[in-house]
């Protein structure tokens, strides 16, 4: 099996840095959301996590157009 270099594993994933820090924010702060809630759930990890994702990808499409990724 082919190993995958940066480049290819961010195609593979749809995802780039800012979204995934955007995901590790807002899952934190859901974390915080749940203690305050007992943590009776993890609604509220879950939730942050794909709202920061969302944003990040929101802001990886804005910078990325006028510098498109080079695709091989």
């Amino acid at each position: 099996m082919k190993e995958l270099n940066l480049v290819e594993v961010e195609q593979v994933s749809g995802a780039g840095w800012i979204a995934d820090a955007g995901a590790a924010l807002g899952a934190g702060i859901g974390a915080v959301v749940d203690a305050a809630h007992h943590n009776v759930s993890t609604a509220g990890q879950d939730s942050g996590r794909l709202l920061g994702q969302g944003i990040g990808q929101v802001v990886e499409a804005i910078i990325g157009l006028p510098f498109p990724s080079v695709r091989p």
